[in-house]
């Protein structure tokens, strides 16, 4: 007989019936309670690694949005030269350099100054170092004339068939496209349809 066994002796005289010693058994209840505990505690844990995980996406998703708008900033930023005193932008496309050539930058010259109009007066802008919608250049610029030197106005986002050297106003702003540079310079007749609808602008004074 063991020492527990002795702790229970009395109860023979206390007790009629048969008695029997059950030593740390456990009911279904208990062990029904216990598994649910531990189940708990599993799903918890679950809930707490499922919860950690959608943060985690949650927090990558945001991050690449993030990089996603700082680039796409940086692609429609966009640099210009000139004062834009009168509101007249100017569009050119020169991919070896930021602006135009010293040739070019003669010819545009000229042709400004023929309508009494400098450098100062216009803001020109390299289409070819920004990716810059015509939207984001009127937020900026607000301009009122707008000569085009062989830039494709569709990939501005301005759906319309212009004519070449024909004063088209759309709105508030008056649109003139040109052939590019190159072919001003070997092309006199061009030059001269080009000077002759400048002089259709009302900042233009010939």
């Amino acid at each position: 007989m063991d020492i527990k066994e002795q702790e229970y002796d009395f109860l023979p005289y206390v007790f009629t019936e048969k008695m029997y010693y059950i030593d740390a058994i456990k009911s279904e209840w208990e062990i029904e309670s216990n598994t649910t505990t531990e189940e708990q505690k599993e799903e918890n844990q679950n809930q707490k690694i499922e919860t950690k995980t959608l943060k985690q996406e949650i927090n990558k998703i945001k991050s690449d949005n993030s990089e996603k708008q700082s680039k796409k900033t940086l692609e429609t930023d966009f640099t210009y030269f000139g004062k834009n005193r009168k509101n007249f932008l100017i569009l050119i496309k020169e991919t070896e350099q930021e602006n135009l050539k010293i040739a070019d930058n003669k010819l545009l010259t000229g042709i400004l100054a023929a309508g009494q109009l400098s450098l100062s007066d216009v803001a020109i802008v390299n289409m070819a170092k920004t990716e810059a919608t015509f939207l984001d250049l009127y937020k900026k610029l607000k301009p009122t004339s707008v000569v085009s030197f062989g830039i494709d106005t569709k990939k501005l986002g301005v759906p319309h068939n212009f004519e070449t050297y024909k004063p088209t106003k759309i709105k508030a702003i008056t649109w003139i496209i040109s052939h590019n540079f190159v072919a001003l310079h070997s092309n006199k007749s061009k030059k001269l349809e080009l000077w002759t609808a400048l002089k259709q602008l009302e900042c233009y004074i010939s």
